[in-house]
């Protein structure tokens, strides 16, 4: 039988080849049905080959999650280039919204059972909490800002409403956002 990893790296090329291939399964099973010995049946390699490259269970989904989500961010933050405040987190949160969605891996992270199990761990994120700031245009320190502008996306993708309804809670959570930045700014 052949080496699966052939030249470079190899530990670098087996967790890069185990990520794509759990990416694939999760896009095509779903989040739920995602295991360590189908992904170890699909690269044709052991158990112990994707635990020592790529972690178990809970790593190979951050790892499909982050590689999955960075050119969606990059996306995002490309269309909200040169724009500031309100106008820079409509278009960032808007942007979002519509980026999520339409990823065909990070829909199954949407899926209601798998959002709401994971609303905790994301919103304990400081890369999250960061990202989200520096998407909308916030001070990074402001964790309530971030935190409810997360919120707001994530109740966006659980229960979406029609495009008139959406741009208005857009434009609501801007308000939210924003008032509550003047607000904490009254108060220092």
């Amino acid at each position: 039988m052949a080496d699966w990893l052939v030249g470079g790296d190899r530990g670098d090329a087996a967790r890069r080849r185990l990520v794509s291939q759990a990416a694939t399964l999760i896009a095509s099973r779903g989040l739920d049905a995602f295991s360590i010995d189908e992904l170890a049946a699909r690269a044709h390699c052991s158990r112990a080959t994707i635990y020592r490259h790529a972690g178990g269970r809970a790593q190979l989904i951050e790892a499909v999650l982050s590689t999955t989500a960075a050119p969606v961010l990059e996306s995002i933050r490309a269309e909200a280039a040169g724009t500031a405040g309100e106008e820079r987190a409509r278009i960032a949160i808007t942007a979002a919204v519509g980026a999520l969605r339409a990823d065909r891996v990070i829909r199954q992270f949407l899926r209601p059972a798998s959002l709401i199990a994971t609303t905790p761990t994301v919103l304990a994120s400081p890369t999250v909490l960061d990202v989200a700031a520096e998407l909308i245009g916030i001070d990074p320190d402001d964790t309530v800002a971030a935190r409810f502008a997360i919120r707001s996306v994530l109740t966006m993708l659980l229960w979406p409403a029609t495009p008139e309804e959406e741009a208005a809670l857009v434009d609501s959570i801007i308000a939210g956002i924003f008032r509550g930045e003047a607000s904490n700014a009254r108060q220092t």
